[in-house]
């Protein structure tokens, strides 16, 4: 049962983070009530000063540690402590977006969603002032990581730096990559559509892996940290892009995935805590006793990215779609042709990001 336990907590957290690309006030302490129970509500919310969309999920807890199902028709509001009351759009499957909202400096914010005759609230939360700056590098190795033997291995780190200031920092970092993958030109008599768009395929490294550091009980300026591993294949193929995100969070927050991180890494020994549901910051303003999982965050962002390509791995990669003369249509595997089967569930397009070849 411990395993299940965890499990049913890692994938609420893998939810929430997979949504941000991609959760009541009193959270000074850990409940452990037991183990998540089916139909749990879980809000998760982050805003950010980087002018990108802003997003908010609406979940409930499913059976057997499966991921939380998408909550569609709720009414998901952004409140302000100066009375503004801005409304998310309803994208389906329980994702609300907020489009070309300039985050204030000098204001706090709030969550409000409205959802079946209830009313759910978080507390309000300010965009902390400084971030740091990631010097950003990555190794490739043979070394162990699904299995015990060694593999090779794609790490990225930082190594960053604070600055200086009156209030500690709080940060917290996610790690995505996005790699292009060239699909098959195939050959064709008489007249002949230009070659296909290639693909840019995305997802987070390690969505699981919890990047927390805490200013408040060090002097020191500068950390050094792993941020992500991942196995080498194909993808590396071409460019492979890291773009790695910089959340500058409040104190709470940071407690907040402490504690999440402290659930998640728990192995279940007969001396460990216990995993149970890890609440945050949003609240039923009617009944207060509804337990409410999530967090709604307001963090300032920095996004650092670096690259890499074949040249830089060294160690053999197939390449499963190279054109050869005379081979068949039919030879070639689905992923040659459409970027949805390579893909494979993870993001993708073909409109080549703004950002690609800013290396």
């Amino acid at each position: 049962m411990k395993s299940l336990k965890k499990y049913k907590i890692t994938s609420i957290l893998i939810c929430a983070i997979l949504h941000s690309f991609i959760y009541t006030s009193c959270i000074d302490r850990l409940d452990f009530i037991g183990t998540t129970e089916e139909g749990q509500l879980v809000i998760y919310g982050l805003l950010t000063d980087s002018g990108e969309k802003q997003i908010v999920t609406i979940s409930r807890t499913s059976l057997l540690g499966l991921a939380p199902k998408g909550v569609p028709g709720a009414e998901v509001f952004l409140l302000t402590d100066s009375g503004e009351k801005i409304r998310y759009f309803d994208i389906g499957n329980g994702v609300y977006e907020l489009i070309n909202y300039k985050v204030n400096d000098g204001k706090r914010y709030s969550l409000e969603v409205i959802f079946e005759n209830n009313t759910y609230r978080s507390s309000f939360e300010s965009l902390p002032k400084a971030t740091g700056e990631d010097n950003l590098s990555f190794t490739f190795k043979n070394e162990p990581f699904n299995n015990e033997s060694p593999e090779p291995v794609f790490t990225v780190s930082t190594e960053c730096t604070f600055p200086e200031t009156p209030e500690p920092i709080f940060i917290r970092w996610l790690v995505e990559e996005t790699y292009l993958w060239e699909r098959i030109w195939l050959p064709c008599v008489g007249w002949c559509p230009p070659p296909p768009p290639n693909c840019f395929i995305s997802d987070l490294i390690e969505p699981n892996r919890l990047n927390l550091f805490d200013g408040s009980n060090t002097g020191t300026r500068n950390t050094s940290l792993v941020l992500g591993k991942r196995q080498v294949d194909n993808s590396f193929i071409s460019i492979f892009f890291v773009s790695v995100r910089q959340l500058s969070i409040n104190r709470e927050a940071f407690i907040y995935w402490e504690k999440i991180k402290i659930a998640v890494s728990n192995q279940g020994s007969l001396f460990d805590i216990p995993p149970a549901p890890v609440f945050g910051n949003i609240y039923n303003a009617a009944n207060p006793n509804e337990r409410v999982l999530g967090y709604f965050e307001v963090a300032k962002e920095k996004i650092t990215r670096i690259s890499t390509n074949r040249g830089d791995v060294p160690f053999f990669l197939n390449r499963p779609c190279e054109f050869i003369v005379g081979k068949p249509a039919s030879e070639y595997t689905a992923e040659c042709i459409e970027c949805d089967e390579r893909a494979r569930g993870k993001k993708w397009t073909t409109i080549e990001p703004p950002w690609w070849n800013e290396n």
